[in-house]
């Protein structure tokens, strides 16, 4: 069985967000991709799977299978690239469990960018001061940290509940066994934990053993939330996260502006290959 190991959101190998892909992923049970994707200990892992001019994948973490995740779609762009294109820019269809994504992989002066458009967003449900609370405690986070913005859950696929900060992102500690069943209460299936002046995220696991390097499919919810509350300047910004991972990484978001609304969010990302990866059978 053929892999190929990638770093999403570096233009250097070692750095950003690492991910396994499993090109001919054919065969594979939910059960087998899943073992496989622990084994490999990464956040998370691809499998691509062709079905005739098309392509499909499927994303798993260390826990669960992912109807959507970021960085691995835009790894998933640079294989396709490098296994399918015959030019510069390529723009590609791939087709998840509930959604279809469109990528775009383009080689300029030497670098390799993934783009991906993640639609337009959806702000599903705004916290209370004492609902926000509760999560800041469970993170050890106390007034000094909060912002006099709301707490709010975004979707560009994956529902982020955005909790805003002014610093102290070094002073988070979880204080719960677990957070899914806070989260699952208010409609979000991880915390974004957002520097809105630093313009730096974290996010973990919800038992806050694994924290991600640098999460694309927060980043989309992070920006429009920040374009929500008039945080940004013009349409296009840069997020930092990692440098508590030893992986400082770099997500550029645009923001697609019709009219007055926020139409579509495109996330992108450099991308370098590691290694081609070869297991037994």
């Amino acid at each position: 069985m053929k892999a190929k190991l990638v770093d999403v959101f570096s233009a250097e190998r070692f750095g950003g967000n690492g991910l396994t892909i499993f090109p001919e992923a054919d065969g594979l049970s939910t059960g087998e991709m899943q073992a496989i994707t622990r084994e490999m200990r990464q956040f998370e892992s691809l499998f691509v799977f062709r079905q005739g001019a098309e392509f499909a994948a499927r994303i798993f973490t260390l826990e669960e299978e992912l109807d959507f995740a970021g960085h691995p779609l835009l790894g998933l762009a640079y294989h396709l690239h490098e296994a399918f294109g015959d030019r510069d820019r390529h723009e590609w269809r791939v087709r998840l469990n509930r959604r279809t994504v469109e990528l775009t992989s383009a080689w300029r002066d030497g670098r390799f960018t993934a783009t991906m458009a993640q639609g337009r967003p959806d702000f599903l449900r705004t916290l209370t001061r004492d609902e926000a609370g509760e999560v800041y405690a469970a993170l050890g986070l106390g007034a000094d940290e909060r912002r006099n913005y709301p707490a709010e859950v975004v979707s560009t696929g994956l529902p982020y509940l955005i909790l805003p900060v002014s610093g102290g992102l070094e002073r988070i500690e979880f204080r719960v066994p677990d957070l899914s069943p806070l989260l699952a209460w208010h409609g979000a299936k991880f915390v974004y934990v957002l520097d809105v002046q630093g313009l730096e995220g974290r996010t973990w696991d919800n038992r806050g053993r694994v924290e991600d390097v640098a999460t694309g499919s927060a980043a989309g919810p992070a920006a429009a939330y920040l374009h929500k509350h008039g945080l940004v300047l013009g349409k296009t910004l840069s997020i930092a996260q990692g440098r508590f991972v030893g992986r400082p990484s770099r997500i550029e978001v645009e923001l697609v502006i019709d009219g007055m609304e926020l139409a579509d969010v495109r996330v992108s990302g450099d991308v370098i290959k590691v290694a081609d990866l070869a297991f037994a059978a």
